[in-house]
C-alpha cells in the first residue's frame, strides 16, 4: 500500500472500531479489511458481533461496553495481543442518540445523560489516551485516530440535545488533540457523516435519513478510509456533510494560534 500511514510500517497495519458490528461501524471496518489492515471491533451485543463476522469473517470480535473503564482496558489489551504489536489506527465510531425534551416528564424523571455522556464523550476521549499511552517509550512509526463527528456538533438540534453537546464537547478536543500531536508521528482525522439509514437514531424521525441506505453507508465508509489513508484530516464524505460545514466552516489555525498563544501551562503542571 502507498499511503502516508503503511509507508513507515513493517508490519500488517491494524485497527479498532468501535461499534464496528452494525451500520457505518461495520462498513468502516469492512472497507479498512479490503485496504489490508488487520481490524478488530466491538460491540456490546454478542448476536451483533456474530452476524458482523458471518459478512465478514476476517474481523476479529469483542464484546465489550466502551462506557465502562475496565473494558477499555481490556480490549485495548487485547487488540494489542491479537495483532502482535500496539494498535496503528483508532476508529472512535460507537455512539449513542438518545430523544430529550427538558420541557416533558419522562425527560425531568429519568438520568437518561450519564450513559450518552459515557459512551459520546468520556470513552473515546480514554481511549485516546490509552492509545496514545500504548505507543509511550516503543520505537514506533505513523499512526491515526478517526473520531466520527456529525454536523450536529456545529449546532441544536432539539430533539437530541444531549447528543449534539457531547459531539460539539469531542469536537473540540479533537481539535486540541490534533494540535498536541502535530510534532508526533499520530494524526487525528474528524469525519461528518450525513443522517444515515442505521440504527443510531432510531429514537428519532430524520428527514433525510430513508434516502441514505446501505449502498450510500458503504460509499461514505469508502470516502472516509480514502481520505484517512491520503492523510485528509477534516473528511465530508457526502454532498450533505459537504452542505452543512459550509454553513459552518473549520475554525482558521493562524486564529488558533493566537488563541493558544494567551493560554500556556503553568510550570510544574505534570507534577502535581
Amino acid at each position: 500500500m502507498d499511503d502516508w500511514l503503511n509507508q513507515g510500517l513493517n508490519h500488517q497495519p491494524t485497527a479498532l472500531v468501535t461499534g464496528g458490528s452494525v451500520g457505518l461501524g461495520l462498513a468502516l471496518a469492512r472497507e479498512l479489511v479490503r485496504r489490508g489492515f488487520a481490524v478488530s471491533i466491538c460491540a456490546r451485543t454478542q448476536a451483533d458481533l456474530d452476524a458482523a463476522r458471518a459478512l465478514e469473517p476476517a474481523l476479529h470480535a469483542i464484546r465489550a461496553d466502551v462506557a465502562l473503564p475496565a473494558d477499555r482496558d481490556r480490549v485495548m489489551a487485547e487488540v494489542e495481543q491479537h495483532g502482535g504489536h500496539p494498535l496503528d489506527l483508532l476508529v472512535n465510531n460507537a455512539a449513542i442518540v438518545r430523544a430529550h425534551d427538558y420541557a416533558n416528564p419522562f425527560t425531568l424523571e429519568q438520568d437518561r445523560a450519564a450513559d450518552e455522556i459515557a459512551i459520546n464523550f468520556a470513552a473515546p476521549v480514554d481511549l485516546c489516551r490509552l492509545f496514545l499511552k500504548s505507543r509511550m517509550g516503543r520505537a514506533r512509526g505513523p499512526g491515526a485516530i478517526l473520531n466520527v463527528s456529525t454536523p450536529g456538533a456545529f449546532f441544536p438540534l432539539d430533539a437530541n440535545p444531549l447528543y449534539c453537546a457531547t459531539k460539539a464537547g469531542f469536537h473540540m478536543f479533537t481539535l486540541s488533540l490534533r494540535r498536541h500531536l502535530a510534532e508526533t508521528g499520530v494524526r487525528v482525522f474528524e469525519v461528518y457523516p450525513p443522517a444515515l439509514d442505521t440504527r443510531l437514531a432510531d429514537a428519532l424521525d430524520v428527514a433525510s435519513q430513508a434516502a441514505n441506505g446501505q449502498d450510500a453507508i458503504d460509499a461514505v465508509a469508502a470516502e472516509t478510509i480514502r481520505a484517512v489513508l491520503a492523510g485528509e484530516e477534516v473528511i465530508a464524505p457526502h454532498k450533505q456533510s459537504r452542505a452543512l460545514l459550509k454553513m459552518f466552516p473549520q475554525m482558521d489555525p493562524a486564529a488558533l494560534d493566537e488563541v493558544n498563544r494567551g493560554v500556556k501551562r503553568r510550570a510544574g503542571w505534570d507534577r502535581a
